[in-house]
């Protein structure tokens, strides 16, 4: 897909197209992939290790827990063979997610289309209109419009400049993939990069680490903003809604997940210009006008942009406040059909509208074509319905019940000590194992630890999905890391430097948004 490899992890992280090759700024710094007629031996590990631990978990646990039925102890086996597939890249992600539909008939956990029913789960319908919707912004470059305007609004004083980059980062991050997001944005700060090697002059290397960690980490932040910035997320509510009856709407998460991400975004941006990696230099020469020349390229904004813009707010906008307005007794009443339609429901009309209108009245253009469709990444949406599946199936078999019930030693210790140990354990564990694969896989067994502790399922959910998201401390941990790494211009050391400092940022502000937003949000008690 690119020159540089990139784990396939950045593709389930971020739930959108990735840019083509030709998008790629660089690729020269990170080491070299193995043959391309050896696996490598991670792979080759995952490949074997995924049985061996599925099947001797299985025979263990017939073997030793008396109250779990032979069909829990299956169940507990091949999860344990998924997750190992999936944190390794053993096989691709979407053929991983495909075992449930193989496996769970066999060993009489359900019959095929009890399996196979999480598979259409109406969240991952929502999330095909929201990469529908990002390919449009992409293909008719909304996003670099947005990005550069946003950049040039903030201002180009070194410290601002990197602000505006951060910010035009973080925002587009929101609805479009972070891999395709950094990649639009790297070359951007290389260009300003760029400017001050001209005549000869010396670059300030704090300014260009800082500008680049700062599109990275940006990008990063904003998992948490909407439900649609990452697939964790969308997971997180389809398997709350269809295990545990719990519905998280659009409006609600962004009611904690944005103001998260909002306070991380600045507490970045002030440690990474102030502390970390303080510019030396007080200008940029020609900065403004760079910016300015690279929008004045995209000309003026035309109708298929306009109608893409419109298209994008309507949705947003339908997104927030029709949940809301049906909580309206006198909306209700005077419309009560409102009442039916749902976010997937807003999702999916959104992408037919793109395909319906044309860019020119006659002139058989429309805003997409099937061909441009051919980019959602299918996989990504078989992941959601193999990991819903497998929830599901943990959830039914009385696996979940059974994790939870072993968990009663901890029942003494204080809520809030448990949300703070989730949030510094998903932190780590993300920095070498996809997001998406860490939150399908811990998310059933969090819930069923809360459940054995006598606390709501989301007290230790959420911590999870928002701790998992954030990853700054490795090239591998996620897509926007390697970009920036590969592009020659940010090394492995510095990324440490600065992305220990963002990992305990993250430690404090996930509880504390737990604590704080959650608990007034989703009623939780502590």
């Amino acid at each position: 897909m690119r020159s540089k490899e990139i784990p396939p992890s950045g593709t389930a992280d971020d739930g959108g197209p990735a840019p083509s090759a030709a998008a790629d700024p660089g690729g020269t710094a990170a080491p070299s992939a193995a043959p391309a007629d050896r696996m490598p031996r991670r792979q080759a590990i995952g490949l074997l290790l995924g049985p061996i631990l599925g099947i001797g978990l299985f025979l263990l646990m017939t073997a030793t827990v008396a109250e779990l039925s032979t069909v829990a102890c299956a169940v507990a086996g091949i999860t344990v063979l998924m997750a190992v597939w999936w944190m390794t890249e053993a096989i691709p992600f979407a053929v991983t997610a495909l075992l449930p539909l193989a496996l769970f008939p066999l060993v009489g956990a359900g019959d095929i289309g009890e399996v196979a029913a999480p598979y259409a789960s109406e969240t991952i319908f929502l999330f095909l209109g929201g990469f529908v919707i990002a390919l449009a912004m992409q293909k008719w470059e909304l996003h670099r419009r947005i990005a550069l305007n946003t950049v040039l609004g903030v201002g180009v004083r070194p410290t601002r400049l990197i602000g505006g980059f951060m910010l035009a980062s973080c925002f587009i991050s929101m609805w479009v993939s972070s891999t395709a997001t950094t990649m639009m944005m790297l070359p951007m700060g290389l260009s300003i990069v760029m400017l001050l090697k001209r005549d000869g002059a010396e670059v300030d290397r704090n300014f260009s680490t800082c500008l680049l960690l700062g599109i990275a980490y940006a990008a990063t932040i904003s998992t948490t903003a909407t439900i649609v910035a990452t697939p964790g997320n969308a997971f997180v509510v389809a398997y709350l809604a269809e295990n545990h009856g719990i519905e998280i709407g659009f409006a609600q998460w962004m009611l904690i997940g944005t103001p998260l991400s909002a306070v991380f975004l600045v507490i970045a941006w002030l440690l990474l210009t102030r502390v970390i990696f303080p510019p030396r230099i007080t200008e940029i020469p020609g900065g403004e006008d760079l910016i300015r020349t690279q929008l004045a390229s995209l000309g003026r904004m035309g109708r298929g942009e306009r109608i893409v813009a419109v298209l994008f707010a309507c949705t947003a906008l339908s997104w927030i406040f029709i949940p809301l307005l049906n909580g309206l007794p006198a909306v209700a009443a005077a419309a009560p059909w409102l009442g039916n339609v749902s976010e997937a429901g807003i999702a999916v009309i959104a992408a037919i509208a793109f395909f319906l209108i044309p860019v020119r009245p006659g002139r058989g253009e429309m805003l997409m074509r099937w061909e441009d469709a051919k980019e959602i990444p299918w996989g990504i949406l078989l992941m959601f319905g193999g990991g819903l599946s497998m929830s599901k199936m943990i959830t039914d078999s009385g696996l979940s019940a059974w994790i939870g019930d072993q968990v009663g030693g901890l029942s003494g210790i204080p809520a809030v000590a448990l949300v703070v140990v989730v949030a510094v354990l998903m932190l780590f564990f993300t920095e070498l194992t996809s997001t998406t694969a860490t939150i399908t896989t811990y998310v059933p067994v969090m819930a069923g630890i809360a459940g054995g502790l006598g606390l709501a399922p989301l007290v230790l959910v959420l911590p999870t999905v928002f701790a998992a998201g954030f990853a700054f401390m490795l090239p591998v941990a996620t897509p926007p890391n390697a970009i920036v790494v590969g592009s020659g211009h940010v090394t492995i050391g510095q990324m440490l430097r600065g992305g220990i400092w963002l990992n305990l940022v993250g430690i404090a502000l996930v509880p504390l948004a737990i604590l704080t937003l959650g608990a007034w949000v989703f009623g939780l008690a502590f």
